[in-house]
């Protein structure tokens, strides 16, 4: 038997609109409409992420109260009349006048039509009753809330277009970029011996600065900034302070080749993390460094707080501060002492042997 709505006008099977994938983690934007409304949706490929929707407009009538029987169904619900500055419905979406824009960060997008913001679903959907930003939308509704003038979503939306946009320009932004930090990584740690690709032939491209000499091998990742990383603006204020890395590493003597191999492969694998599993890496996470050199110290702590560590200062980038984190290895019961105890006191610990951090034949701190 059909579904009927309040008017017995039969409810349609939504269809998909449009569908596109992030360029940066792994989610993909769908926009459904069936003949009663319409809705925009984020599938994340792993359960934490789960899926987010937001309200775009009504098709129909708005009702009353909410469809909660349709929604037991799983059948998108109709913003109520209170909510909707359309009560009477608008038209169907018509996908030659739609565009998705992802957000810097890859885990959130919006939906444009004609080049104005219909929706935009951010990183903090899903988060105590708030969906996404809807244009048509009037207040703080229950499937979305209303996209403001003032809202700070139209400069993201708009700068998130341009960066996508000037990849197709005669010089695109890692072109800027690269040798920037490699020209400073030269004058701070020496120059550079060798430079690897650390991208997988995968967008955003991203390298690998490696300074050879007898006492110690550097290495520093180059454009890992170009994109800041997801989830920040749910846990800092000021989400610019912290979004953007670079990261390094640091081993006393020379290394064998395929070591360095290894080595290069793991620092690649880490600077994925974020996109990957749509989260981000700040001081103090710990992470898994497996580089075949040593059998105990096969993680890592991220940091830049002990003081044997050099002091890296970059370049803003796109308005926000570039943070560099030294990965520093540790010991399987090094990382359990941070999970269960914080960070904090291994990393005392760590600042008293000095530059006995970069020996990976040192005794363990706990």
């Amino acid at each position: 038997m059909g579904l009927f709505n309040r008017n017995s006008n039969k409810i349609e099977k939504a269809r998909v609109v449009l569908e596109l994938r992030s360029p940066s983690c792994p989610i993909t934007a769908i926009v459904e409409q069936d003949n009663r409304t319409a809705y925009f949706y984020l599938y994340g490929d792993h359960e934490d992420f789960g899926v987010k929707s937001c309200w775009i407009r009504n098709l129909s009538g708005a009702p009353i109260d909410i469809e909660e029987k349709l929604m037991e169904k799983g059948i998108p619900p109709m913003l109520t009349k209170e909510f909707c500055k359309f009560p009477e419905g608008q038209k169907t979406l018509d996908e030659s006048n739609l565009e998705i824009v992802w957000l810097e960060e890859g885990d959130g997008a919006a939906l444009l039509e004609n080049g104005e913001i219909l929706s935009v679903i951010p990183s903090w959907s899903g988060n105590g009753g708030f969906y996404g930003y809807a244009r048509d939308c009037k207040g703080s509704a229950p499937f979305s809330w209303e996209l403001t003038e003032d809202n700070e979503m139209h400069d993201r939306v708009k700068r998130a277009a341009e960066f996508l946009a000037s990849w197709n320009e005669e010089r695109n932004p890692f072109e800027f970029l690269q040798p920037e930090i490699l020209n400073y990584y030269d004058d701070t740690f020496g120059e550079s011996n060798r430079y690897f690709a650390i991208d997988n032939s995968e967008w955003p491209p991203k390298g690998l600065y490696l300074h050879e000499s007898k006492e110690k091998t550097i290495f520093a990742t180059v454009a890992v900034s170009l994109r800041p990383q997801p989830k920040i603006e749910m846990y800092y204020e000021n989400p610019n302070e912290k979004n953007r890395i670079e990261m390094g590493f640091i081993l006393q003597s020379e290394i064998e080749n395929k070591h360095i191999n290894s080595i290069g492969s793991c620092i690649s694998r880490i600077t994925a993390i974020p996109w990957d599993f749509v989260t981000f890496l700040a001081e103090g996470h710990t992470v898994e460094f497996q580089t075949g050199i040593s059998e105990k110290f096969n993680y890592a702590v991220l940091t830049n707080k002990l003081k044997v560590l050099p002091k890296i200062k970059l370049a803003d980038f796109r308005g926000a501060n570039v943070n560099f984190l030294w990965i520093v290895p540790i010991s399987l019961r090094e990382r359990n002492e941070m999970i269960e105890s914080g960070s904090e006191g291994v990393l005392a610990k760590l600042d008293n042997i000095e530059d006995e951090i970069f020996n990976l034949k040192r005794e363990e701190v706990v």
